[in-house]
């Protein structure tokens, strides 16, 4: 039985956007933890499901209070399209996906072509406490079952876009 070790890493690659006529008084970053997917056997007959996280994070600088609304949105990574993003170990090849939720029906993207995005709103003021918001969002990724793929240690970067 051959067993292969692949992980997908997020990294942050951040881009933020500001929303225009938007002022300072709100900062927002991302953080990640990036889906590792382990050991991945193509005889199984199951998927190879696993999770990682991603956090928003908004602070407050002056002024008073206010909801910043956001949006983020995942790359294709190697593969260039998200209808299957790819795993690469040198040449070797093992599709995977992304997903907004835990059924695994809605690629993670950019909000076109069927895929999804997250969102949210976050309050931050003025005072103690209310300076820092954070939300969080779960990463579901799925490695269909019974792929042919070489030994080895597979990885792809994610460029993550927050826009507030």
């Amino acid at each position: 039985m051959t067993r292969v070790r692949g992980h997908g890493a997020i990294a942050l690659s951040l881009v933020a956007l500001l929303a225009a006529g938007e002022t300072a008084a709100v900062d927002c970053s991302v953080s990640t933890a990036g889906v590792a997917f382990g050991t991945y056997d193509p005889t199984a007959l199951t998927p190879n499901d696993s999770t990682g996280a991603l956090t928003v994070t908004c602070s407050h600088d002056t002024g008073g209070g206010r909801r910043v609304n956001y949006t983020v949105a995942l790359s294709t990574g190697s593969s260039g399209n998200y209808v299957q993003r790819e795993l690469r170990a040198g040449t070797a090849i093992l599709g995977y996906n992304l997903f907004d939720s835990a059924t695994r029906t809605r690629v993670w993207g950019n909000g076109l072509a069927g895929t999804g995005i997250a969102s949210g709103s976050l309050t931050v003021g003025p005072g103690v406490g209310n300076r820092v918001r954070q939300a969080s969002h779960p990463i579901y990724g799925r490695i269909p079952a019974q792929q042919s793929a070489a030994t080895g240690d597979y990885t792809d970067t994610i460029v993550v876009t927050l826009t507030f």
